[in-house]
């Protein structure tokens, strides 16, 4: 338990609110009866049907006078909704429950929270804030309603606003307050300046650390450039080793490619001078070799010539044998016709010699 006198509730206070909630009031004559309204109801003529609706409620609170230095405002606000046992215990205001709650149960409330807002006039309060405070409230409402059959959600909100400090109206200020709250301004007002003195303490430390922060991080900044510049410089230095090595790896390449020029223009003029003079052998060769096909050629010729010759002569020959083969039947066939008549035979004359023609011929 804190210096307060309760204890703080972190847990969350689950309502158990219903949206549907309905009671059926059955009235027989002098008998009656209050259920729940089953799932599946059928109204019935004797039944009527109550609706327990979920209702906000808005209480204020008074709080105590702390004085001039500091003003406190709180207010409560409440949703809640009756059960079946409050509405049977209350049968004769089921018309308006909610009203009824309202006017039931304001002063109760009201008087238990502001209660507990007393404990504003303890000065713990001040370093430990007013959020205990309200989970009390909340959750002193909380049991005062359930333990009435009332289902409810409470939310206590507390401000507390202080007024600024004017060092020439201290003593007017505390002179003007109660005698019973001199202590409490007393509190307030050490509380104050201890608050500003660790606030101003906290921002000179927040200063402090930026400020050291700040030099720590130009710090590494120039580390950062210092190593910055050293590999550049390394990079600078190896670009330069890598120039000198290319540019002398190029020196030596146009060195091996003047070389290599000089020794292949050498062979080409070797390969040209050896196929010059192969080309002379060729070519002697080839006038050995055309003369002597000239020799070969002519005889070869002189021989066609003779062939010819002989065979003209062959030809004229057959020609002459030809004529005298045709002089030779000519004078046969004269001998004949003048052998026989030439009346009995002037039909059959042309094609006997028409006949010796063909054959003269083909002989």
């Amino acid at each position: 338990m804190d210096d307060f006198g309760w204890e703080p509730n972190d847990s969350q206070w689950i309502a158990g609110f219903e949206g549907d909630r309905r009671i059926v009031l059955a009235r027989l004559g002098p008998y009656q009866r209050l259920f729940a309204r089953p799932r599946h109801y059928v109204k019935r003529v004797h039944h009527r049907v109550y609706e327990l609706v979920i209702e906000d409620w808005e209480i204020p609170l008074e709080t105590p006078s702390l004085g001039n230095l500091c003003t406190v405002n709180a207010s409560l606000a409440i949703r809640f909704q009756p059960t079946l046992a409050f509405a049977r215990e209350h049968i004769e205001h089921l018309d308006h429950l909610g009203d009824h709650i309202r006017q039931q149960y304001r002063c109760l409330l009201k008087d238990a929270a502001e209660a507990e807002l007393c404990h504003l006039e303890s000065v713990d309060w001040l370093d430990q804030g007013h959020a205990f405070l309200e989970r009390s409230i909340e959750t002193l409402v909380h049991e005062l309603l359930a333990i009435r059959d009332i289902q409810s959600r409470c939310r206590c909100q507390i401000e507390a606003s202080f007024a600024e400090i004017d060092p020439d109206r201290l003593d007017e200020d505390i002179a003007s307050a109660d005698l019973a709250r001199h202590g409490i301004a007393l509190q307030i007002l050490r509380r104050r300046r201890e608050t500003l003195e660790r606030a101003a303490r906290e921002r000179h430390e927040e200063l402090m650390l930026e400020q050291r922060l700040n030099l720590e991080q130009q710090s590494k900044l120039l580390e950062l450039l210092k190593q910055e510049t050293a590999l550049l410089r390394e990079q600078q230095q190896e670009q330069v080793l890598q120039a000198r090595e290319a540019l002398l790896g190029e020196e030596t390449r146009e060195a091996e490619k003047i070389d290599s020029e000089i020794r292949l223009k050498r062979e080409r003029l070797r390969q040209e001078a050896e196929l010059k003079h192969l080309e002379r052998e060729v070519s002697l060769e080839e006038k050995n070799e055309r003369a002597s096909n000239y020799v070969d050629v002519r005889m070869h010729l002189e021989r066609e010539i003779e062939l010819l010759a002989m065979e003209r002569q062959r030809l004229v020959l057959e020609e002459e044998i030809h004529k005298t083969k045709l002089d030779r039947a000519r004078g046969w066939v004269v001998g004949a016709t003048k052998r026989f008549s030439l009346g009995k035979d002037k039909d059959n004359a042309t094609p006997v010699e028409g006949k010796i023609t063909r054959d003269s011929n083909e002989s």
